[in-house]
Protein backbone atom coordinates (compact mmCIF):
# COMPACT_ATOMS: atom_id res chain seq x y z
CA UNK A 1 0.00 0.00 0.00
CA UNK A 2 1.29 3.37 -0.68
CA UNK A 3 0.75 6.03 1.94
CA UNK A 4 1.37 9.63 2.13
CA UNK A 5 3.06 10.63 5.91
CA UNK A 6 2.00 14.27 6.73
CA UNK A 7 2.94 16.68 9.92
CA UNK A 8 0.97 19.28 10.04
CA UNK A 9 0.91 22.06 12.82
CA UNK A 10 -2.87 21.19 13.14
CA UNK A 11 -5.11 17.99 12.60
CA UNK A 12 -6.18 17.57 8.98
CA UNK A 13 -9.54 17.42 8.03
CA UNK A 14 -10.92 17.78 4.16
CA UNK A 15 -10.32 16.24 0.44
CA UNK A 16 -7.51 14.41 -1.12
CA UNK A 17 -7.69 14.57 -4.86
CA UNK A 18 -5.46 12.04 -6.49
CA UNK A 19 -4.86 12.03 -10.52
CA UNK A 20 -2.92 10.04 -12.55
CA UNK A 21 -0.22 11.79 -14.45
CA UNK A 22 0.23 11.07 -18.25
CA UNK A 23 -2.01 8.15 -18.88
CA UNK A 24 -4.38 7.42 -21.77
CA UNK A 25 -7.50 7.38 -20.15
CA UNK A 26 -8.32 9.75 -17.48
CA UNK A 27 -8.32 8.48 -14.08
CA UNK A 28 -8.34 10.07 -10.75
CA UNK A 29 -9.85 9.38 -7.20
CA UNK A 30 -11.06 11.95 -4.17
CA UNK A 31 -11.90 11.02 -0.83
CA UNK A 32 -12.60 12.76 2.33
CA UNK A 33 -10.04 12.07 5.54
CA UNK A 34 -10.08 13.31 9.03
CA UNK A 35 -6.86 13.15 10.88
CA UNK A 36 -8.87 12.74 13.79
CA UNK A 37 -7.20 15.32 16.09
CA UNK A 38 -3.60 14.30 15.12
CA UNK A 39 -0.68 16.43 13.38
CA UNK A 40 1.07 13.11 12.34
CA UNK A 41 -0.83 11.03 10.31
CA UNK A 42 -0.64 8.69 7.05
CA UNK A 43 -3.11 9.31 4.45
CA UNK A 44 -3.39 5.85 2.40
CA UNK A 45 -3.57 6.03 -1.31
CA UNK A 46 -4.96 3.63 -3.30
CA UNK A 47 -3.39 3.96 -6.53
CA UNK A 48 -3.87 1.69 -9.75
CA UNK A 49 -0.65 0.33 -11.49
CA UNK A 50 3.11 2.04 -11.66
CA UNK A 51 3.29 5.65 -12.71
CA UNK A 52 3.43 9.13 -11.74
CA UNK A 53 -0.01 10.84 -9.61
CA UNK A 54 -0.46 13.96 -8.56
CA UNK A 55 -1.76 14.48 -5.07
CA UNK A 56 -3.38 17.55 -3.89
CA UNK A 57 -5.23 18.09 0.07
CA UNK A 58 -7.61 20.93 0.27
CA UNK A 59 -9.01 21.82 3.84
CA UNK A 60 -9.75 24.60 6.38
CA UNK A 61 -8.74 25.45 9.73
CA UNK A 62 -9.88 28.39 11.57
CA UNK A 63 -11.80 30.08 9.26
CA UNK A 64 -8.87 29.80 6.30
CA UNK A 65 -8.20 27.83 3.44
CA UNK A 66 -4.82 25.73 2.50
CA UNK A 67 -4.00 23.30 0.00
CA UNK A 68 -0.65 21.21 -0.43
CA UNK A 69 0.15 19.34 -3.71
CA UNK A 70 2.94 16.67 -4.30
CA UNK A 71 3.57 14.33 -7.01
CA UNK A 72 4.46 10.64 -5.98
CA UNK A 73 5.90 7.78 -8.40
CA UNK A 74 5.18 4.49 -8.00
CA UNK A 75 6.31 0.85 -9.02
CA UNK A 76 5.58 -2.10 -7.74
CA UNK A 77 3.21 -0.69 -5.46
CA UNK A 78 5.94 0.74 -3.52
CA UNK A 79 6.56 4.56 -3.68
CA UNK A 80 9.76 5.01 -5.54
CA UNK A 81 9.75 9.46 -4.66
CA UNK A 82 7.73 12.42 -3.71
CA UNK A 83 8.30 15.67 -4.62
CA UNK A 84 6.06 18.62 -3.35
CA UNK A 85 5.21 20.69 -5.17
Amino acid sequence: MVALRFNFRHPFEGKVFLRKVNCTAPWCRTMVYNSKGEHDFDIPLQVTGDGTYQVTLNWEFEGRAFSHESTITVKDGHMLAETTD
